[in-house]
């Protein structure tokens, strides 16, 4: 399957990008503007990446290797509900989503158990100190954080892992996307105003999280 990763250089989208391919999927996208780690990117197996997201260039894209599904971070469309890739896809009967979608069908397909980590402040850092947990009691472990990390990839698939550790984004309710095996809140402090009218409305968010999580305590 041909993925193509729409602002690949973020940090949502990067490291997906990079775990599909390790999970044996064809990678490729775009992105507004160069960066370190899109050329990081090239050096690890995704050398398709176009910088300038314009029709002319996933047109030439989709006609040299056939795009299965396009995934874009939620700013692509915030930012431009007329995006001329989305139009694109559009008007080709291209699959599209969001990154969730994909992250989920890797889950399933894969058979990992998800271990999502959502917090206000403190997710990276929970989530890099749950990898680095993990890796410690040298546990088999497939993750995608927010940030670089000393000892390891942003994001990383292990082919005979059974989990996945995730920072899980609240951003656009992205984090409602999942039923974690188990899930994980580092603090709540009202953010995202223009996703969340309310605190209150904030706050439930995170408590319909809680409650999607297998396992209880």
């Amino acid at each position: 399957m041909r993925i193509f990763f729409s602002g690949i250089g973020g940090t949502g989208i990067g490291p997906l990008a990079l775990i599909a391919k390790q999970a044996g999927y064809e990678g490729s996208g775009s992105d507004k503007q160069n960066s370190q780690y899109i050329e990081y990117l090239k050096d690890h197996g995704i050398p398709d990446i176009y910088i300038g997201q314009t029709t002319e260039n996933i047109t030439k894209h989709h006609q040299a290797k056939h795009i299965d599904w396009y995934v874009y971070s939620s700013a692509v469309e915030k930012e431009n509900p007329n995006h001329p890739e989305l139009i694109y896809v559009d008007q080709n009967n291209i699959k599209k989503s969001k990154r969730d979608e994909l992250l989920n069908y890797i889950l399933e397909e894969k058979k990992l158990d998800l271990l999502a980590v959502a917090g206000t402040h403190g997710k990276t850092t929970t989530t890099a100190m749950l990898i680095y947990l993990l890796k410690s009691l040298a546990t088999p472990l497939s993750y995608s954080v927010g940030a670089k990390i000393s000892f390891g990839e942003m994001g990383h698939f292990t082919p005979d892992a059974k989990l996945f550790a995730l920072e899980a984004d609240e951003f656009d309710r992205n984090f409602l996307s999942f039923s974690p095996y188990m899930a994980i809140i580092s603090g709540i402090s009202y953010d995202h105003h223009e996703i969340y009218p309310t605190q209150e409305s904030y706050n439930q968010a995170f408590i319909d999280f809680l409650s999607k999580s297998q396992f209880k305590i």
